[in-house]
């Protein structure tokens, strides 16, 4: 249990540079560590696999052919 002796000096007896360095001890002891902003990560979203097939089969034929003669190398130039 804390007794008188434990304390430290009055205020009224301490000097001016004790005064402005209890000050100083008591601001910097309620001072908070300002952490950085954590960088927030964008959601991903999760791509979808593209079933070549259902691909295909939603094109015109009209681009399908191009796209065959593309492929093939056979592309009019």
């Amino acid at each position: 249990m804390a007794t008188i002796s434990d304390f430290g000096k009055s205020v009224t007896q301490m000097s001016q540079d004790e005064l402005f360095g209890l000050l100083r001890e008591l601001r910097q002891s309620r001072r908070t560590n300002k952490r950085p902003a954590k960088s927030s990560k964008k959601s991903s979203t999760s791509k979808k696999e593209i079933d070549i097939f259902s691909a295909l089969q939603g094109m015109p034929q009209a681009m399908r052919d191009a796209l065959i003669k593309e492929l093939e190398g056979e592309s009019e130039e």
